[in-house]
């Protein structure tokens, strides 16, 4: 995820020079939410956020709206969302209190790495 932000949504976003920066939060990504078959840990969200809360520091004086969309596995949803709110406001995160890496499986990175080219292709990034 750190390489689609750095390679694919910085270079995007500064390109496009928005106003405000709006974020659907879904939290339904994180490993041990039913739903996804991502491997996002509470320690992802809190990175994205802090990353988030920079681009729109860099971008638009810093505006920036979360809105809470999804996340069913209750307890991974309250920590990734309490993590978000940490990196928002400078805090340290909790992640490695928190999160179990043991439930992560190895990426297919070649393929990841293959999809992330294409978008960059496409998009002239």
């Amino acid at each position: 995820m750190r390489t689609v932000f750095d390679e694919v949504i910085v270079p995007s976003a500064q390109r496009f020079k928005p106003d405000i920066i709006l974020v659907s939060a879904g939290y339904d990504g994180h490993v041990l939410d039913p739903l996804a078959n991502f491997q996002f840990t509470t320690g992802t969200y809190y990175m994205l956020a802090s990353n988030i809360k920079q681009l729109a520091k860099d971008l638009c004086g810093g505006r920036c709206v979360f809105f809470l969309e999804g996340g069913y596995n209750l307890e991974s949803l309250s920590n990734s969302v309490a993590d978000s709110f940490r990196a928002f406001i400078g805090e340290p995160s909790m992640a490695a209190k928190v999160d179990d890496l043991g439930y992560l499986y190895d990426e297919p990175s070649f393929k990841v790495k293959q999809a992330i080219q294409r978008i960059k292709h496409l998009h002239s990034l």
